[in-house]
Parts: structure tokens; C-alpha cells; sequence
């Protein structure tokens, strides 16, 4: 039987039902979750957020806005590598394809943000691991700000609420760069942001959304730009002034500061209490009475 709604929509738009459907169809391929609600019609079986489609952001940001593609790194990289100018970003309804550290897949269902920022700093390659920082304090900012959630940062690169009495993570940041011992030919920082996307069984365990924390769909095109403005603030003071100026900052918002933690890193797991970080951006370990800066690896929750 014929569905009233396709015809509605056929009728309304002054396309055919076939067109309606085949859009649909590219719809669904994409990855939104559209079904069909019987003689309804369809749905969106999400909360419904389409502020991201023409997103406008402050003067030095330039957007390029997809419904899906494999990866908005993929596209960041690309563009880098074409000379395009630092600020522009790379926004995507889902991606297929996207990674996080250590080459981990990344969930990227309709809902979420998703985004990749390219940044041309001047300065040695030697210089940029604090940059992964600076986003993680743009971004928790964000966060907070937005959605009023007590957000925290999980070293290097994790935002971190609480959730059933136990952290879990809401958002992470992959930074990828191009570059030479003494210049940096481009830097892009990918964020991943649970906001109103579903997060699947296997990773509830370890991660959250914003809506199911807070039961209201989150605007992501105001998380961006309070992200984009936090982070213009802060990288714009980060090349004549380091990271020593953010270190207690950083501090400030780690998520369990003075408590015993497992550090995962290519020599093993490292245990000890968190004492901050260098002016490196280095996460100072305190085992034995020694404090040792620790440049790779991650917190294990």
C-alpha cells in the first residue's frame, strides 16, 4: 500500500514519489537513522539538530559542511596539503571511517559533532604536542558552558564527565601534523563530541552522550563556536607564551587530581599519582618518591 506520507512529501516538495524515495534511500546510505512510522510517514529516530547545516562562525573560520564522507581528518589532511589557510574546518552529519589514537575506530553516528580544524602555527614541530592540550581546554570549556555538565580533562586528550558514578568520556581530540624540526607545515586537530548521537551497547560502558546525561538535545553549532572561540583565545597567546601560562589551568580541570592512576605506554603500564603537567605538556607521574614527565601514552579508566 501506497505510504500517505511519501505522497505528502511528494506532493509538498512537487517531486515524484520515486525521487522522494530515492532520496531516503541516500538518506539512510549516509547513516541517519530515518524509519519509517507506517502510514505516518518517516521519522528521524534521533533527536533532531540541523543547526550545524548552515553554520556560521567567527571571521578567521572557514566551514565546509558534509552529510557524510569517511573521515573529516581525511578531508582536513587533504586540504592542508593543498595550501589552504589555517581556519578552516571540516564539519560532518556521520563519518564511516573515523579514527582516534592508536588508530582506534571512533563511533560517529548522527547526532554527534564531528569536525576537523587545520592550523598553520609558527613554530618548530618540537612545539606543537601542548596544541592537543589547548583544544582539550577549549573543549571542556565548551562543554561546561554549553550543557552545564562539570567536565573534566582525562590527559591527553579525553573530556570526561560523570556518569553513574564513574567517569566516562564524552569527547576526544586526534592531532595529526606535517612539519620539520625547526617549522610546522600544518597541524589539524579532529574533535569527536558526543552530543545527541547514540552511543552503541559495547562503549557505554566507557563513554556517554550529553542528551542522556541531560535529557535535552544540545545545539551543536553553539558547542562549536564556544569551542572555536575558547581555543582562538588560547592558541593565539600559545606562541609568544608557551604552555607555562596554561599548566595550572590544566591542572585545575584534570579529572582526579593527586589520585593513583595506570598510565598505558609503549614500554608498559606505569602507575603512580598525577602531579600535573610540564611545560611540555608532559603528565608528571609520582611513583616512589620520584617525579618522572611521562610525553606518550594515556590514562586507562
Amino acid at each position: 500500500m501506497e505510504n500517505p506520507g511519501k505522497l505528502f512529501l511528494a506532493q509538498r516538495l512537487g517531486i515524484s514519489r520515486t525521487a522522494i524515495w530515492k532520496q531516503l534511500q541516500s538518506m539512510r546510505h549516509a547513516g541517519l537513522p530515518i524509519e519509517s512510522a507506517g502510514r505516518q510517514g518517516y521519522r528521524l529516530d534521533a533527536p533532531f539538530d540541523h543547526s550545524l547545516i548552515h553554520f556560521k562562525a567567527q571571521g578567521w573560520v572557514t566551514p565546509h559542511y558534509y552529510l557524510s564522507t569517511s573521515s573529516t581528518q581525511t578531508l582536513a589532511k587533504a586540504g592542508a596539503a593543498a595550501g589552504l589557510p589555517q581556519g578552516h574546518i571540516w564539519i560532518a552529519e556521520t563519518q564511516s571511517k573515523a579514527k582516534g589514537r592508536l588508530d582506534r575506530h571512533w563511533e560517529s553516528g548522527y547526532g554527534g559533532l564531528w569536525f576537523s580544524l587545520l592550523i598553520r602555527p609558527a613554530m618548530p614541530a618540537s612545539r606543537v604536542p601542548p596544541i592537543t592540550l589547548l583544544a582539550g581546554l577549549a573543549l571542556r570549556q565548551a562543554v561546561q558552558e554549553i550543557s552545564s555538565l562539570d567536565a573534566k580533562l582525562k590527559w591527553p586528550n579525553d573530556v570526561v564527565v560523570r556518569s553513574h558514578g564513574r567517569w566516562k568520556k564524552c569527547a576526544g581530540i586526534l592531532t595529526e601534523m606535517s612539519g620539520q624540526l625547526d617549522r610546522t607545515e600544518w597541524v589539524v586537530i579532529g574533535v569527536g563530541l558526543n552530543v545527541n548521537n547514540t552511543i552503541s551497547r559495547e562503549m557505554s560502558t566507557r563513554a556517554a552522550s550529553l542528551y542522556s546525561l541531560t535529557g535535552k538535545v544540545g545545539d551543536r553549532a553553539q558547542f562549536l563556536r564556544a569551542f572555536l572561540k575558547s581555543f582562538h583565545g588560547l592558541y593565539s597567546r600559545y606562541p609568544h607564551a608557551g604552555f607555562e601560562p596554561f599548566r595550572g589551568l590544566y591542572a585545575s580541570h584534570y579529572f582526579e587530581p593527586g589520585k593513583a592512576v595506570r598510565l598505558r605506554t609503549a614500554q608498559g603500564i606505569i602507575s603512580g599519582k598525577a602531579r600535573g603537567v610540564d611545560a611540555s605538556g608532559a603528565i608528571m607521574i609520582e611513583s616512589r618518591r620520584k617525579i618522572t614527565a611521562i610525553s606518550e601514552g594515556e590514562i586507562v579508566l
